[in-house]
């Protein structure tokens, strides 16, 4: 049987208003894109959405597929980073963005990787695709069976580039998107490395630069790809690790997409806002910490009345600026005395906007021993004549 104690931390709009300064009220993005999504990474909750269940087209947002095929081949040992590729007359044909490979020419299954995905070289990753699977219907084959295997029931991939196919062009979902986005980062964290890359320079001296116009731009973005075609628009998959701000905050990846838009100024534009507000409406909150008293609750029957209560282990949750976090204390009203250190005593039931997120333990960190009777009779007494006097 427990004895309920509300004890309720709202985190107020104006509060976070004070700490952050500034955050914008809504995105208003929608008439601009075909879709729009921020997730957490770590946990895979969407935070904001906008039309994210159905399949789009995903130009050359396709290449991280392609990367995650690429990748398992260099795992399994069929081929190496260092293998050197032979780039032939059909490479060569592969048109839109490109390393601008040339018949005969040979590099490393490393530098055909970093032109896929820092330039997003539609010749390099079909390169790549005959280098792995001997031609790129296979790997093509390898690309649905992946997608398959990870759940991404949206995808569909009719090539390695993104490139239109006929009438047909890869299509995924935008939430595929996110959950393929957070597969190839857990899996594969150095592909962050990659996507850094701010260019690549070429034979003839000349740069090519990264295809993701808000690196450099935005501190806190590191990848991860871009996309586009005519049907597709201007689509952009970007990656953030936010800093802490204060000393109850953690550092978090946010993953922001932007799917349709209608330029390249517009992607870069549209892309920066949808970022900017993941970084001013959201932070990581520690809710609890073991080292911190989550409450001081008052014991009648024990020896020392008001007691700490301690949580068994931290929480931490991702939290907007109009969120409100509650957290119930249920203390057990049938605790059995002496109260050993570290013994549970109650429950601390941690709420988001009303919903339940997590109940943690609570426990005392020292002996906390029954009152006895003389003392009972003795405090009775006083608080009688101290009553009595004051009457």
């Amino acid at each position: 049987m427990f004895k309920k104690i509300n004890k309720i931390f709202i985190l107020t709009l104006l509060l976070i208003f004070i700490l952050n300064n500034f955050a914008f009220a809504t995105i208003g993005i929608e008439d601009e894109v075909s879709a729009y999504l921020i997730g957490d990474y770590e946990t895979g909750e969407i935070l904001e959405e906008y039309n994210i269940y159905k399949p789009v087209e995903i130009a050359s947002i396709t290449k991280l597929m392609s990367y995650a095929i690429v990748m398992e081949a260099i795992d399994r040992g069929d081929i190496s980073l260092k293998d050197k590729v032979y780039i032939d007359e059909d490479v060569v044909k592969i048109k839109g963005s490109s390393l601008n490979l040339k018949l005969g020419d040979i590099f490393t299954v490393e530098e055909l990787i970093k032109a896929s995905i820092v330039i997003s070289a539609n010749d390099a990753t079909y390169a790549l695709a005959k280098y792995v699977a001997g031609n790129e219907d296979k790997f093509v084959d390898k690309m649905n069976e992946k997608a398959e295997k990870l759940h991404l029931e949206s995808a569909v991939f009719f090539n390695s580039t993104g490139l239109p196919k006929g009438d047909f062009q890869n299509i995924m979902s935008p939430l595929d998107i996110f959950n393929l986005s957070r597969y190839l980062m857990e899996s594969y964290p150095e592909l962050l490395t990659l996507t850094t890359i701010p260019y690549l320079e070429m034979d003839n001296g000349e740069k090519e630069e990264n295809t993701n116009p808000l690196l450099g731009e935005i501190k806190e973005v590191d990848g991860l790809k871009t996309g586009f075609t005519n049907k597709a628009g201007y689509c952009l998959v970007s990656t953030l690790k936010k800093e802490p701000n204060t000393p109850n905050e953690k550092e978090f990846r946010l993953i922001a997409i932007a799917m349709g838009t209608e330029s390249e100024d517009k992607r870069k534009e549209i892309s920066e806002k949808l970022v900017q507000y993941a970084l001013d409406n959201y932070s990581k909150k520690t809710i609890v910490d073991i080292n911190t008293a989550t409450d001081i609750v008052h014991l009648p029957k024990a020896r020392k009345k008001d007691v700490e209560v301690y949580p068994i282990k931290n929480f931490s949750t991702i939290v907007k600026n109009s969120d409100d976090i509650g957290i119930d204390i249920a203390i057990d009203e049938k605790l059995k005395f002496p109260i050993k250190a570290d013994e549970k005593v109650g429950t601390a039931i941690i709420s988001k906007n009303g919903k339940v997120l997590e109940e943690i333990d609570l426990v005392v960190h020292e002996k906390i021993k029954k009152e006895s009777i003389f003392s009972f009779i003795i405090r009775t007494i006083k608080e009688w004549r101290r009553h009595f006097s004051f009457g």
